[in-house]
Order: C-alpha cells, then structure tokens, then sequence
C-alpha cells in the first residue's frame, strides 16, 4: 500500500513539468504574433489616398461577368471616382519591330506578368492589332490616382509603351475607351487579333 501511494504521488510530480512547460512556447508564439502588429505600414503611396468611391475590385467583377457593352460600361460610367482614378491610352513605341502576331500578343503577356505589383491599383487592356510583320499594340488602363503610380512605371518594360492621360469626359476619348475595354469598335486603329486584360 505504501509503494503504491508513493507511484500515484510519483506520477503528477512527473506531469507538472510538463503541463508547465506547454504554456511557455505559446506565451512566445503569442509576443511573435503581436510583435508586427502594432505598427503596419502602407505597401504603396497610393494607400494613403483618400479612400475612393469606387472600389477596383467591384469593376473588375462586373467586367468578368457582365455584358461589357450593355452592363459593364454602363456600370463604369455610373460609377466611376475622377478623383480617385485617371484614364491612360497606351501605345507601344517600337510597333515597327513586332513580327508575328502571337508573338506580339505575348509581349503583351510578359509585360502584364511584370505588372504585378500593379494589380490592386491598376484595370486595362491591350489589343494586338493588324497583320504578321505589320501589327501594332494598344490600349486603355485605369490606374488609381492622377500619374501612373511607381507599381506600374517600376515594371522593367514601362519605357517601351507611351502612357497619356486620357479624360474620360471628352467624346472622344470615352468612345475609345470603350470600344478598347469593349474589344471592338470604330475608333481601334486596326484590326482587332487578340488582347489580354490586366486585372
């Protein structure tokens, strides 16, 4: 009976350490966690912007699943925050190096990949256009702000496209804007072969 009384007392004197030990690492898990908090710092100027009326994000959904012509651009002009966001034609600068026409598309493509910082500030597309050996590349963005912000001037090809602002209540402008966003229309100066959407 003696011995064992002296084992049950011999077994929470070995569980102790243990249960106490257990708390310990989580106390540092927690100091870890709480450690970065305090102090979070915005990832971009454009952060410290006055929030916009329109969200980005909001656009690019009713663009994805919208009718463009009928729904979507609709939905941008009704919503669209002139002080929170800017309209840019771009042009590529070196159309008369462009030879075959997917290889231009892809171009496309490789520059967009570089584009990611951009993908919270920025909506566009960019339309191949024209023949093999004889193709051009533009195009319309939205880009939060009133300059293209350092996310999309930081891409290694920015250099190579010609970025001008655009205002979207000129006639003309927004017609373009429209048949660019829209894949078609008068005012795309060639023949439309392909494009891809930034969003």
């Amino acid at each position: 009976k003696a011995e064992k009384a002296e084992k049950k007392a011999a077994k929470p004197k070995a569980e102790k350490p243990k249960a106490e030990k257990k708390p310990a690492p989580k106390e540092e898990d927690e100091d870890e966690e709480d450690a970065p908090a305090p102090a979070p710092k915005p990832k971009s100027k454009l952060d410290l912007l006055p929030p916009p009326s329109m969200k980005l994000d909001d656009w690019k959904r009713v663009y994805s699943n919208e009718d463009t012509r009928a729904v979507a651009l609709p939905w941008l002009w009704e919503h669209f925050d002139a002080e929170g966001y800017s309209f840019w034609k771009v042009e590529y600068k070196y159309n008369d190096e462009l030879t075959r026409l997917f290889m231009t598309n892809n171009l496309i493509g490789g520059f967009f990949n570089r584009l990611e910082a951009a993908r919270k500030y920025a909506f566009g597309t960019l339309l191949t256009l024209g023949k093999d050996n004889d193709n051009m590349i533009w195009g319309y963005f939205i880009v939060r702000g009133k300059v293209v912000p350092e996310e999309v001037t930081d891409a290694p090809d920015y250099e190579s496209f010609k970025w001008t602002a655009a205002d979207h209540t000129d006639p003309s402008f927004r017609t373009e804007i429209e048949d660019a966003f829209a894949w078609d229309g008068n005012t795309i100066p060639r023949e439309v072969y392909d494009g891809k959407i930034f969003k």
